[in-house]
């Protein structure tokens, strides 16, 4: 009997042996693939922030480029639209003197018209026409062939006034043109670039909590039992064992 309750607990506590280390292998390869899938997902995140700050970065320095490109684009049409000025301010200076030169013209014309009128009224008047209506139609032709002419230099004035307006109009719609096409050419290329999004934190696995070893020696006492009623019979845990036992 006494063999047989050895061999029992022999096999007991190599099934018990077993169990645990086969539990515990198993535990420790969960536990090492949970951490070699934490180390790769942390390596793979802080990959992707070191590649999202470099794009950053790339980014960066071509919007600085392209801010300083239209900043100098800026500046030269400021400088182009000045010229476009300077060129109006001239061009209208020389209609206006041209119109002031023949303004001048046609007032001197006026006064020469005048005083011949009045000339010519005074050599009516001395002549010793007689007085009536005779001397009256004289003083009229007179003062009428004076006044078509007057009326000639007041529509030549005119007609430089409305030159000078027209001329001064298409000096003013080319400067406005020149500085549309100006402005049109100069075309804003920075535009807004948006930071790279931050890789998603990766979600940490919890280790596997070491197994207790209570079921592998549940399982080694169970493996004993089974043992011992294999060997000793269907009345060995009856009552034999406790003689193996020294007990009764």
């Amino acid at each position: 009997m006494c063999s047989t309750l050895a061999v029992s607990i022999a096999l007991g506590a190599a099934q018990a042996a077993s169990g645990i280390q086969q539990q515990n292998a198993a535990w420790a390869a969960q536990r090492d693939a949970v951490l070699r899938s934490n180390h790769m997902a942390t390596t793979k995140y802080a990959n992707e922030l070191r590649i999202s700050e470099y794009n950053d970065k790339l980014k960066g320095d071509v919007f600085q480029k392209e801010l300083h490109a239209d900043a100098a684009a800026q500046t030269e049409l400021v400088a182009v639209r000045q010229n476009n000025q300077i060129a109006a301010d001239q061009a209208s200076t020389a209609a206006q003197i041209a119109a002031n030169e023949k303004l001048t013209e046609q007032m001197f014309k006026s006064q020469a018209n005048l005083a011949k009128s009045i000339q010519a009224q005074g050599e009516i008047l001395a002549s010793g026409a007689p007085s009536g209506n005779s001397l009256g139609a004289l003083l009229l032709n007179a003062e009428r062939e004076f006044g078509f002419e007057q009326a000639q230099i007041d529509a030549s004035q005119d007609s430089v006034t409305r030159a000078y307006a027209i001329e001064q109009y298409g000096i003013d719609l080319d400067k406005y043109s020149a500085d549309i096409a100006a402005i049109n050419q100069t075309k804003s290329i920075a535009a807004h670039k948006q930071a790279s999004y931050e890789p998603i934190k990766p979600l940490m696995q919890s280790a596997p909590r070491k197994p207790s070893i209570l079921g592998p020696i549940i399982s080694g006492a169970t493996t004993t039992l089974s043992a011992g009623s294999a060997i000793g019979g269907e009345g060995y845990w009856t009552g034999g064992w406790k003689t193996d036992l020294g007990i009764g």
